[in-house]
Formats: C-alpha cells, structure tokens, sequence
C-alpha cells in the first residue's frame, strides 16, 4: 500500500515500505512527471566517518512510521495538511542501519500547486558526523509525451534557458564548459551542481513545457552554502532530475532541521518560479539603497589596460587623459580602474598596493582627484577571493586564510599562467583585511565606488579549518555579507555617494550593491532576464565590447547582439577604450547609436519595472521583446528585429487604462506615431525595420 498526498492541483505518491517516490501527477493536465521508474530515495547523507575519516554515503532503507497531521495539530496553520514519513538509514555500500533517524514531511495547502518539504536528522550515531545533506531528491521526470521540447531554468549566473537540457546537458558542448560544467558520475548519470550563493545566482530551478511546470527551491535564511543539482540520463536514457545539497554539520548527539524547500507542480512556466521566490526572500533581505545619481548612469569606462602580464600600457599619470577620452567620445563619467595594483592584473593578489612602475601613490591620488573635480567618479577593482601563491605573505597568510576542506586541503585556481588559493570570506582575518582595503582606497585615493571581483561570480564552497571564525562548514555567504555590510558602512562614512559592485549576481548581496557584472562569455545558453525578471530593482552592467576570438560578420553578430540586450534589459553599458579602437566604422556607429537609444531610454527605466514578455500575445518571428511597465505612464515595449526584416508585428494585451497616444521611436533616431490596430482586448502593433524600436503606449491623463 502507498501513502499518497494531493489537493486539486498535484497528487504525489510514495512507497510505504521503501520510502520511494512513485508517482509525481499534475492533475490538472493528468501528466505523471514521473516517466521512468529509477527507486531514487528521497534524501542522501554524506558522513565523516569519526575512526577512518572516510566520506561515506547513508541512504534510507526502510520507512518506520507515517504519521498524517491537518489544521492546527501542528505549526503549519489552518488550511494546511502534511505527510510526516520516519526513515531508517544505512550507508550504501553496508547493511547494518544506522543509529541516524531521519523524518521528512511533506506539506501541502488546499488551493496552491506548491507543496513544502523539510528533513529533520537526528544524529545519535557516535561513528559519524553528517557534513552534506542532499534533499529533496527527484530523479526520473520528463514533461508530456516527448522530452525534446521541455526547458530548464537552472539559475547560473544571471540565467541559463536550455531548450531539451536531457540532450544539452550530455552534449560535448556542456561536458566541455569551463564552469558549471555537467559532469559524469561513477553510476553514468550526468550532472550538473552549482554552489549558491555566486556561481548559482538565486536558490531555485525550473523545468516546464508548454502545459505542465515544475520547481524546486531553498527557503533558507540562514544562506547556507546550497548545491544546486540538476541530473539527467541523456538521450539513451532520457529522464532529469533534481536535489539541493546543504553543507552542514550534525555531530553525534546533535538534530539538525531543515527551513522549508519548495515543490511546485504547475501549469505555468518560470515566471511561476521566478514570484514564488521572490515573495519569499523579499521576508529575508532588503532591497539596496544607492545614491540617487547613480539612475542616471547608463554607461562605463571600463579600463583594464594599466599593467597585464608584465606589459605597461597606460600610467596613472594617463588617468586624467583616459578620463577626458571616455568622457567626450562616449559620456562616460563612470571611470573604472584595475589592473593597478602590484605587479598588475590577476598577480600578487591580495597585495592591494599601488605597482611601482606605474607611478606614484601620489600620481594615482591626482589622477582620481582629476576625475571627481571634472565631473566624475572612479571605482577601484578589488580581487576579493583569491591569493597568489607566488607571494611573498603566501606561507604565512594565505595558508592561514584559505578554505581547507575535509582532509585539510586547500583549493586551488588558475587564471591565465598563475596559481591562486581560495580564501574562506567567512574568518574574520580575511574579511578585516578587505574592508580595511576598500576603505583605505575611499580615503586615501578619492574612490567613490569599490569592485569586489569574483564575488557574486566563482562557486562557494564549505570550509572546514576550526582554526577560523566562522560556526560552521557552510557559512561562506555569511561572511561575504559581513564583508558587503560593513565595508559599505565604512565607505559611506567617508563619502555618502560611495557604492559597491560584484562581478555577477548574488540575489542575497544584491542588497548591499548598485552594480552586477555580468558577462558575455562562453555560450551556454544565457538568459539574463531570469535574473531581471526576479530582480528588477537590481543593475546589470553588461560587457558590451567586441570579442577578440571572432572574426568578420560573427564579431559583427555578437556584438549587435550584446547592445541590443542590454538596452532590453535597461542595463548599463561596460565599455573599454581599448576594445572600441578596434572597430570599423559600421560597428563604432552602432556603439554610438546605441548609447545615444540607451540615454532616450534611461527616464522610462528610472519610473519602469522590467516585465520580461508579460502582456505580448503574439509577435513575428526573429523579434526579441521586453515589456516594461512605467509607473503612472503607461508601457513601453523594446523590440529587438536583428534582420532588419520589414512588416513585422507584435499583438499585447490592451491594457487596463485608456490609451492616450501609439508612439514608436528607434535606434536610427527615428520618432513619430505608431501604426497600430487596436482588436478587443488586444493591440496589434507594427513593427519598423530598424534593428531596434521601442513602443510606448502613454496612458491618457485627465486633465
């Protein structure tokens, strides 16, 4: 007999003896997402053994009691019911159980498609301490009769969409990534798993087709290091699955539990994902604080091209020139500085001293005392991750700071031909020392904001020295929000303007930060607007140079591309004045007309909320759409038409305000009433051949 739990939305099966998930139907469709029956267990423990320090792997073999609990019989509240399964546990590979007691519970309300799922771990075992807790386990899913049209949202960086992921995950092209790569276990499972909170931007996926939606999340906030894991058989054997690794420590006699994970199964796609997440961490954290002045800049003078690899390019006595250049070329009053320190970029990290032969302390005070008298600001790259093991503080310092894992190894990393360390952001020596630089660079040379490079970008990990500050294996994120708190705090104290950046996203430090780098690398399927969509309020300042490794019309491709994302995405432009040199005349005076859209833009970002594809109906191929709802205005919606095709449409919903006027306006400097067909409920729109246009439906105002 199976122990079953549902409401009009989903119903989930488990076995009674086993503890396995049978059946996961939507019943709304009548899908049963599980298609293939692999007898995956719920929840996996991975354990130190205390007498050989070996890792070793504890799973459920048996059920011991379900018990079955509604309304206020206990904390979940009125309207809820709940499925409380008891589990005895044994490792994999041995037969004799554990003394480690397990209880999962599954809570449902009556009129919503997400359930809840704890795991409660009671470690009564004196052989082992628990380090990592993977839970909750899907395996064996795929959506409707055919896998080959379902999409995953796997949240790395600022977004991945993957069109058929049981094919892309297994493909040459994601084996071969460079980061967050998908790997093959022991077993032949292919799989992907990214920490959160860096390399996994937000702690939630999704899975959907056209009529059915799945979603996983971690309601934590406690922010503890996650692993977010996605698995998949791959074509040969087609199923994904799913789980989140949590690295914490349940010593013997310690009970360990779990906040909740969300489970929803829908008819909806991500956005469904995208809400539900947000209503949660809006409990957790705040939204940032910038100096308003800081709405107004849509561009950045990016300038990486001091000191690279032994090879001087500019001094700091070109700092005021440099400046003067990006200003009158481009506008560009943001002037951001790396590769300044000694020996240049990406050497003698954490040395964070002005290099010697690219002038004075003095010479990089008044190169940035120029810029803030003339109108602009400078911001300071700052590596806050790792350190060089060719430096001379390496044996002391660095073998002090950096994360040891479970057998006391240190990590290590290579950028370019030098080998790094990774610190652990959560001991207080380290952290010290990085406010302590950014505020020093705020008060001795007039910074007004700080980079902390690698920050919201490179994977989290645990760290087990006990020599360090922190509680416990997995508070890496902890530490980083220490770092973002009190540094800001203390710049602030120095000049109220001030302001920090990551590189990438970090849903949790985006409270802290005005900027968030995201890049324009390797292809894996990028979809910024995941990140957009749940975090409107956050700035993505999106690389907008041409890339070095292309050649003729594909150099010419992407770089269009990358524009005229981030004027969809109201990003803030990244540009170097190394990189535009390099351009021909069609390219530079794009990059301008570019600029000069983003600025006409910038009032309606300031009063808009970025919607994604909210309210478009219908819309010709080969156009890519954003819908940005203005406060009090009306909409405005940005159409990407790469091929310059002509009599292209776009249908939205007529909205619930009287319309005043159809404006369209592009990136040729064009501008005059739209051409629109207004249907019921629906507004069909024409779309003018330029590569991109912006439709602004003003609401009328009485007068």
């Amino acid at each position: 007999m199976g122990l079953s739990l549902g409401n009009k939305y989903f119903a989930i099966a488990i076995d009674d003896e086993r503890g396995r998930l049978t059946s996961l139907r939507n019943k709304v469709t009548g899908d049963d997402y599980l298609k293939v029956d692999l007898e995956y267990p719920l929840y996996r423990l991975f354990c130190i053994s205390l007498s050989s320090r070996e890792k070793v792997e504890v799973i459920p073999t048996k059920v011991t009691s379900v018990e079955e609990m509604c309304g206020d019989e206990y904390t979940a509240g009125e309207g809820r019911r709940s499925l409380v399964v008891k589990f005895e546990s044994a490792p994999v590979n041995g037969t004799e159980p554990t003394r480690i007691h397990v209880s999962v519970r599954v809570e449902i309300k009556e009129d919503d498609a997400e359930t809840l799922w704890f795991l409660e771990v009671s470690n009564d075992d004196r052989r082992y301490q628990i380090v990592e807790v993977l839970f909750p386990c899907f395996r064996g899913v795929y959506l409707g009769t055919s896998w080959q049209d379902d999409i995953m949202i796997y949240p790395h960086h600022a977004g991945e969409k993957t069109l058929a992921p049981i094919r892309e995950y297994a493909s040459e092209r994601y084996l071969n990534f460079w980061r967050a790569a998908t790997k093959r276990g022991e077993d032949g499972v292919f799989f992907r798993e990214i920490n959160y909170c860096g390399l996994a931007s937000m702690n939630w996926m999704c899975y959907y087709d056209e009529e059915n939606g799945f979603y996983i999340s971690s309601y934590d906030p406690d922010f503890t290091v996650t692993g977010l894991r996605v698995e998949t058989g791959g074509p040969e054997n087609p199923w994904m699955g799913w789980a989140m690794r949590k690295y914490v420590t349940v010593n013997p006699a310690e009970t360990w539990r779990s906040h909740p994970y969300g489970v929803g199964i829908t008819t909806e796609d991500w956005h469904f994902g995208a809400l539900r997440y947000r209503e949660w961490i809006d409990s957790v954290i705040r939204m940032p604080d910038n100096p308003l002045y800081l709405k107004d800049e849509t561009i950045l003078n990016q300038c990486y091209n001091f000191k690279r690899d032994g090879v001087i390019y500019n001094r700091f006595s070109d700092i005021p020139s440099m400046y003067d250049r990006g200003l009158d070329e481009y506008g560009m009053r943001h002037m951001f500085i790396a590769s300044w320190n000694r020996s240049g970029f990406d050497q003698d990290y954490p040395e964070y001293h002005p290099d010697m032969e690219l002038g004075t302390c003095w010479e990089l005070s008044e190169g940035c005392r120029y810029v803030n008298e003339n109108g602009g600001f400078v911001t300071f790259y700052v590596n806050s991750r790792i350190f060089h093991i060719e430096s001379d503080y390496f044996a002391t310092l660095g073998k002090e700071w950096t994360i040891k894992d479970e057998a006391g190894r240190m990590t290590y990393e290579e950028y370019g031909p030098h080998k790094f360390v990774v610190l652990c952001p959560s001991n207080k020596a380290w952290q010290d020392y990085l406010i302590d630089v950014g505020g020093w660079m705020a008060k001795s040379y007039g910074a007004t904001g700080i980079y902390l490079d690698q920050l919201g970008s490179a994977e989290p990990f645990p760290c087990y020295d006990k020599s360090h500050t922190h509680g416990d294996i997995g508070d890496f994120n902890r530490g980083y929000l220490r770092v973002l708190k009190d540094l800001l705090e203390r710049m602030r104290s120095i000049n109220p303007d001030s302001f920090l950046m990551i590189e990438n996203c970090g849903d949790i430090y985006g409270s802290y930060v005005w900027g968030n780098l995201t890049w324009n690398g390797d292809p894996y399927d990028e979809f910024y607007n995941l990140y957009k969509y749940t975090f409107p309020e956050y700035v993505q300042v999106n690389m907008c140079n041409p890339k070095r490794h292309l050649i003729g019309e594909a150099r010419a491709a992407k770089f269009h591309y990358d524009l005229n994302r981030a004027l969809l995405l109201g990003s803030v432009f990244w540009v170097g004045l190394d990189k535009t040199v390099t351009l021909d005349d069609d390219l530079h005076d794009y990059l301008k007309a570019a600029i000069r859209l983003r600025n006409k833009l910038n009032p309606f970002f300031k009063m808009g909320r970025f919607l994604d594809n909210e309210d478009i109906l219908e819309n010709s191929p080969g156009l890519d759409i954003a819908h940005w709802r203005l406060k009090d205005t009306g909409d405005l919606y940005i159409v990407a038409n790469p091929e310059r095709g002509a009599g292209k449409h776009i249908v939205v919903k007529r909205p619930d305000y009287k319309e005043g006027e159809v404006l369209i306006f592009d990136i040729n400097g064009n501008e005059g009433p739209g051409n629109y067909v207004i249907a019921g409920d629906n507004i069909e729109i024409g779309v003018p051949d330029a590569e991109v246009s912006c439709v602004l439906i003003r609401q009328e105002i009485c007068a």
